[in-house]
């Protein structure tokens, strides 16, 4: 009996299988005579500012959080031990251009 069951439910679950495909479009009868586009050759790339030297900067460096809700009220989050420092740690940033 389950056998059956199993049978007429994979017959009713089967896709319907189609009876005769659509015919493909026809291709033209003269290909077009067009070229491709062609990029412009004349194009540049844009000057980056040329830099003179090393440059340093102050910098506040936070971590990206993201709020996966492990259980926490709507609008509060888990805070890391840096986040819960009334005032952040500033970080250096130093730039050396290469050549």
């Amino acid at each position: 009996m389950r056998w059956v069951l199993a049978l007429v439910g994979l017959a009713i679950a089967t896709p319907a299988l189609a009876t005769a495909l659509p015919t493909p479009p026809a291709p033209p009868m003269q290909i077009p005579q067009s070229t491709a586009p062609v990029p412009d050759s004349a194009l540049q790339a844009p000057v980056a500012p040329a830099q003179s030297g090393p440059t340093i900067g102050l910098k506040f460096y936070r971590a990206p959080t993201f709020d996966p809700a492990l259980g926490f009220a709507p609008g509060s989050r888990y805070e890391t031990v840096e986040e819960r420092k009334p005032i952040q740690t500033p970080g250096f940033s130093v730039r050396v251009p290469l050549k």
